[in-house]
């Protein structure tokens, strides 16, 4: 017998889900195709474990900071096994909610891999059934990439990293952008031996200019050792050491990380079987309100390569639920208003433009820029890092168009930022605002 579904969902993670969910509830079939665990990459192999293992890491710096405010404190050890042991049990906390929540919704799960055979049919690979659905949300996110280099699956992947349930002393981390430099701080702070290799001078290329120099400072000040305009030629096992060639020199380590970014996860859908076309990154090409090329499927998250963050992948399935039932019709997602942070030692939070994307769009602006050392490090011989705020605006109408905040706590300041940036934020906004005393993000509204 057909089976047939209003809509099939491929990909359960967090947009995936929250569209399946969404439309369920107003009594359609939906069903949610998903050949790993439920949650996807941010929930199980992501941003939730490593936001634990951050918060492990930075627990470290607060011991050796506490004795100078009096405190005396013994040597302190670090057990990844319970790290990962616990970290293991809150992720199957979470993948039990989300399925909960599908079930809760009325939306059928399916383990299983599918792929196109039509525009409306999807093979499934295991028991080899066919299903139909009248519209198809792909939500199949995105993978890690790796060197196409001999012996690169002698390294394992920033996914595969979070698998882990013991490390050697020595970690070698391959990649400029924010994944690695978080892994490199966050093991670093774990008092691990750290080597960061980059292609270019700079990191975090894709963010402002200001921010990529002040971190790979703070790496440097950390004692990351990190490798410049070093790419891999080829990577060699000899017993427990890893050796990696290079144009320059052959690094030796124990445990070798890629992070060179991440690839829509297209390959095995069979998309040829469709109307839907790719870009250059092998990206779903979308409109404004998540369509393909093939009028009955549309696609969000990471597997569109707009702005691969989980709360965009979330926000794009609410939009396409409401555009499809006919709701707000014409809402779509500015992501130049999306905020997003670095959870590197100290933290990065930005929103808008950077500097380097204002000249490239010939966009007329001014700078604001002020750097301190914030009051909690008053007792320390050698501060730590500066608070670092820049602010960037429309010389005319004094708009700001956007805002870097370096320093601890960037990521919960952005956040509330965001709110005030979404209505339109202008500096006459920040000269009114009376400021919190003593805070750091008081010198947002006295920066003038």
């Amino acid at each position: 017998m057909k089976k047939q579904y209003d809509f099939i969902v491929i990909g359960a993670g967090s947009g995936g889900v929250r569209f399946a969910r969404l439309m369920a509830g107003t009594g359609k079939k939906v069903c949610i195709l998903e050949n790993s665990r439920v949650g996807g990459t941010c929930v199980i192999r992501g941003c939730v474990p490593k936001k634990l293992y951050v918060y492990a890491s930075n627990f470290n710096d607060q011991v050796i900071d506490a004795k100078t405010y009096g405190w005396s404190i013994g040597k302190s050890n670090h057990s990844w096994k319970t790290l990962v042991q616990k970290k293991n049990k809150e992720i199957s906390r979470l993948n039990k909610i989300y399925i909960k929540n599908l079930k809760k919704a009325g939306v059928e799960i399916i383990q299983d891999h599918g792929s196109f055979i039509t525009s409306k049919s999807i093979q499934l690979k295991k028991n080899k059934k066919i299903i139909f659905g009248k519209k198809i949300i792909i939500a199949s996110g995105s993978k890690p990439n790796y060197p196409n280099i001999p012996g690169s699956k002698i390294g394992i992947s920033s996914d595969q990293f979070f698998e882990l349930k013991k490390l050697p002393k020595n970690i070698s981390i391959v990649g400029s952008g924010y994944i690695a430099l978080e892994f490199a701080f966050l093991l670093k702070n774990l008092n691990y031996d750290v080597n960061l290799i980059i292609r270019k001078k700079t990191v975090l290329n894709e963010f402002d200019s200001d921010i990529g120099k002040r971190v790979l400072q703070y790496a440097l000040k950390k004692g990351i050792k990190v490798f410049k305009e070093t790419s891999l030629k080829e990577i060699k096992k000899s017993g427990t050491k890893i050796n990696i060639v290079t144009n320059k020199k052959t690094i030796k380590t124990n445990l070798l990380i890629y992070a060179i970014g991440r690839s829509p996860n297209v390959d095995s859908l069979n998309l040829e079987n469709t109307k839907i076309k790719l870009d250059k990154k092998r990206a779903i090409k979308v409109n404004n309100y998540s369509r393909s090329n093939d009028q009955s499927i549309y696609a969000i998250g990471d597997v569109t390569n707009r702005k691969n963050l989980t709360p965009v992948a979330i926000r794009e399935a609410m939009i396409l639920f409401d555009h499809i039932r006919g709701k707000q019709p014409h809402l779509t997602l500015d992501y130049n208003k999306v905020a997003s942070a670095i959870f590197t030692q100290p933290e990065v939070g930005s929103i808008g433009y950077g500097e380097n994307d204002l000249i490239k769009l010939k966009k007329k602006h001014k700078i604001l820029t002020t750097e301190f050392g914030p009051l909690k490090y008053s007792f320390m011989k050698n501060k730590k890092s500066k608070v670092f705020i820049k602010v960037m605006y429309d010389p005319r109408s004094e708009k700001v168009l956007g805002l870097i905040y370096i320093g601890e706590s960037a990521a919960e300041i952005i956040q509330s930022l965001a709110i005030a940036f979404q209505k339109g934020l202008y500096l006459n906004d920040l000269r009114q605002t009376v400021p919190v005393h003593p805070t750091s993000s008081e010198e947002l509204v006295t920066i003038f």
